[in-house]
């Protein structure tokens, strides 16, 4: 009997020490990724993820407007290279309108200037456009901003999901 929970002692300690190295947590903070991710939501995290796609949900770190880092879960729509226009939140990638938009798209708003996204940058967009502090304000985020990937939202358990 000691032996059998030695052993599920030892496993019980390599699972979570796996899961604490591998991945972190971060609670949504505001309305930004609605309807994705809700405020107060808790996400499960990779930790590390250096080859972003278009589509993913990122964590990153970003000045505010005061310059002070701040933590951001957006969505990816734009990768190095790509030609962004945006218009309200109406958003065009490389002559295309994004799709699937991931949200409202309101043609309402000012043209920002089209973007060509640098190596080494992404660009991010909430799925509430316009409630969302992401690259038409910040523009092309260097990818070495990024702390991880969203893979799954924990909390509340009705909520819970795989992203």
């Amino acid at each position: 009997m000691l032996v059998v929970a030695a052993a599920l002692a030892i496993v019980l300690g390599v699972v979570v020490s796996t899961l604490w190295i591998v991945f972190g947590t971060s609670r949504v903070n505001g309305m930004s990724m609605r309807p994705t991710l809700l405020d107060r939501d808790l996400v499960l995290i990779t930790r590390g993820y250096d080859l972003p796609t278009r589509g993913d949900i990122v964590s990153a770190t970003v000045p505010d407007e005061h310059g002070r880092p701040v933590g951001i879960l957006k969505r990816v729509v734009g990768l190095p290279g790509d030609t962004i226009d945006a218009h309200g939140d109406v958003v065009v990638i490389n002559g295309a309108p994004l799709s699937p938009s991931y949200g409202e798209a309101r043609t309402y708003g000012p043209r920002l200037p089209q973007v060509v996204v640098p190596d080494g940058h992404i660009y991010l967009l909430g799925d509430n456009r316009f409630r969302s502090y992401d690259s038409r304000v910040l523009g092309p985020v260097p990818q070495t901003a990024v702390r991880g990937r969203v893979v799954a939202i924990v909390l509340p358990l009705s909520r819970f999901s795989i992203i």
